[in-house]
């Protein structure tokens, strides 16, 4: 994320019409849009523009202040924090009902801050319709904008307004707006595994914030959430993701997107760090969320989580499973952790160092010559009575590494030989962690 970008956050009741404005705003489908209330649940950052003029908005959970429900709670304070680091709001009521003691709670909060308010009406999709949009007047932001999400109606005149909130913003901040970096080329890290492995409670340990909710119930995390943390001047972009479960037959439509924003998270990111449940052996979907991270190009690292319930008979077992299911990508180290207890933070951070510069790495083309050359002399590989030789072998990519391979002959089916050049590699130049990418031609 930027910095010197300003943030406007989204403010309302459940199912006011919050992710629909943001996906119509910014041209997408990454907001998670449904009709069971309280799908928004962390706080998130999407970047949008309009008239030239850059900002975030922030997606909030529904405010609830009569439910007696530990989640809503949980939300409240999620979006009381978007409400203290936005530089403007947008309070987004919906015109088919009468204002409610909810938007009159809500307005409350509001008018305690410092902050410009925009009073959007939602769901205004045509202009024969019944509204009761003079009845927010009491509310004492003005009359509010009328505007359809879902059909985009009089989007134009709110990006307008949030403008204005923009150029008091640069005026404000006119010096350190000069002055400070961006955000950009920051390494990203996401955090995956099933669902209730400890995932949202090691990413708020790293990041040292309640940025997250954390809860006993599974499925918490709905969306992707991701924070930039500066460790020893280094900087590092960490995403926590929706647990990943085991594939079904018929898929619930929340489930599908919020694994679908999941997916997209790991393409983005440079590198995995998949948490699993140490009481227990690795799944075959813990096996599913290794190759899809290895098909996407991220580096993989295995977290083994909750080692402070188990004992050295019971890691010692895990670790042999581990290697044993793992035949197939024996270059992923693991580390053991404590989410709840903080335990093993630092080492998460240098193998995430080591990891980076391992699918950073570039070898010489004179090198990896001199490998293959030595390597036909004591092991050679025949093909319906041919001898297999490699003409030439140069590496056209890092991050992560690609190589192209000339042959003497076609082994683009011939998986044998893939994996003996790949296992040649590893031996000599590590690349540990890192998916290798091959491309062949003869």
């Amino acid at each position: 994320m930027k910095k010197n970008v300003p943030k406007i956050a989204i403010i309302g009741k459940p199912n006011v019409g919050k992710s629909t404005l943001i996906n119509r705003i910014c041209s997408s489908t990454e907001a998670i849009v449904h009709s069971e209330p309280m799908i928004t649940r962390d706080r998130k950052y999407y970047a949008s523009e309009w008239d030239g003029y850059e900002f975030y908005l922030m997606d909030t959970g529904g405010i609830d202040l009569k439910s007696e429900e530990k989640l809503s709670h949980q939300i409240f304070r999620q979006t009381t924090k978007a409400i203290e680091e936005s530089d403007g709001i947008i309070f987004l009521v919906d015109l088919k009902f009468p204002i409610s003691p909810m938007d009159e709670e809500i307005a409350l909060i509001l008018r305690k801050t410092n902050k410009k308010i925009i009073l959007a009406g939602n769901k205004w999709d045509n202009q024969t319709g019944n509204y009761y949009t003079e009845d927010f007047l009491k509310l004492g932001f003005g009359y509010p904008i009328m505007v359809s999400a879902i059909h985009g109606l009089n989007i134009g005149d709110l990006l307008d307004e949030i403008v204005v909130i923009i150029k008091e913003y640069r005026e404000r901040f006119r010096n350190r707006i000069e002055t400070e970096p961006d955000d950009e080329g920051i390494p990203g890290i996401c955090i995956l595994g099933q669902p209730n492995v400890g995932k949202s409670t090691l990413f708020n340990n790293i990041i040292n914030e309640d940025r997250v909710i954390v809860d006993e119930v599974e499925g918490t995390t709905r969306d992707s959430i991701d924070s930039v943390v500066n460790v020893s001047g280094k900087k590092y972009r960490f995403v926590d993701t929706a647990g990943l479960k085991k594939n079904k037959l018929k898929e619930e439509d929340l489930e599908y997107y919020s694994k679908l924003r999941t997916l997209r998270t790991i393409e983005k990111s440079d590198i995995s760090l998949i948490l699993t449940d140490s009481t227990r052996e690795l799944t075959n979907q813990d096996l599913r969320i290794i190759e899809l991270c290895i098909e996407k190009g991220t580096s993989v690292c295995i977290l083994f989580n909750k080692m402070d319930l188990i004992d050295s008979e019971i890691l010692e077992k895990l670790i042999y499973s581990f290697n044993d299911k793992l035949y197939f990508a024996r270059f992923i180290p693991f580390l053991q952790i404590s989410a709840k207890n903080k335990e093993g933070i630092n080492e998460i951070f240098e193998m995430i160092d080591f990891l980076l510069e391992e699918r950073n790495k570039r070898v010489t083309d004179n090198k990896l010559m001199q490998l293959f050359k030595g390597l036909e002399q004591e092991k050679a590989i025949y093909l319906k009575e041919k001898k297999f030789k490699i003409k030439f072998i140069k590496q056209i990519r890092v991050a992560p590494p690609g190589f192209l391979v000339f042959s003497n002959m076609d082994i683009k089916k011939k998986d044998h030989v893939k994996r003996f050049i790949e296992s040649r590699i590893r031996e000599e130049f590590g690349f540990t962690g890192s998916p290798i990418f091959f491309k062949f031609k003869f």
